[in-house]
């Protein structure tokens, strides 16, 4: 179903053609027009916001096999040292940092054959966040903390966390009377 906006313009927070913005100002008007999106996507019974997990970093799937929960999330451009895991009763925490790349020439060189640092950057459009980043994730089950396994691979971190043995599965057997 389209959303629909305001008779004559096609973003929800849509200015005036005429009217030249900012670079700052763009930049808001396009975070204005994605968080109107994000709730515009809202299922209506899981309510808004940090709730529902919206705008959270770093995005993950979580599945559960007979044995373990397993929990994936997207953190591209990190390496193993920028993040740490942990796992404290129901919750499994991820947290990390990721570098900022800023803009503006980078002190270095003498001027004498020397690198004179990085480039000079002028942003057009930033999206990806930077800097330290917490997620806290309530595990539906009991797990083994001292069993738990990560993997980064290609930007995308595997936490496997073997279920506690009484959240595991039994098989019962069935006796004739």
């Amino acid at each position: 179903m389209p959303t629909s906006y305001r008779a004559g313009f096609s973003r929800p927070f849509e200015i005036a053609p005429s009217l030249a913005l900012t670079p700052s100002l763009q930049e808001l008007r396009d975070e204005l027009d994605r968080l109107w999106g994000n709730l515009a996507a809202a299922p209506p019974l899981h309510g808004w916001g940090v709730s529902r997990g919206a705008g959270s970093f770093p995005a993950i799937n979580m599945r559960e096999t007979d044995d373990s929960l397993i929990v994936e999330a997207e953190v591209p451009g990190l390496d193993v040292g920028d993040v740490d895991i942990s796992v404290a009763g129901d919750e499994l925490l991820l947290k990390g940092s990721r570098p900022e790349c800023e803009s503006g020439r980078q002190p270095g060189g003498s001027g004498n054959g020397e690198p004179q640092g990085k480039e000079c950057v002028t942003w057009h459009r930033r999206e990806r966040g930077t800097g330290a980043f917490e997620r806290r994730i309530a595990l539906p089950v009991p797990v083994d903390a001292a069993r738990v396994d990560a993997r980064l691979t290609n930007g995308v971190l595997t936490v496997t966390c073997p279920k506690a043995p009484e959240a595991q599965p039994h098989k019962v057997a069935v006796r004739t009377a």
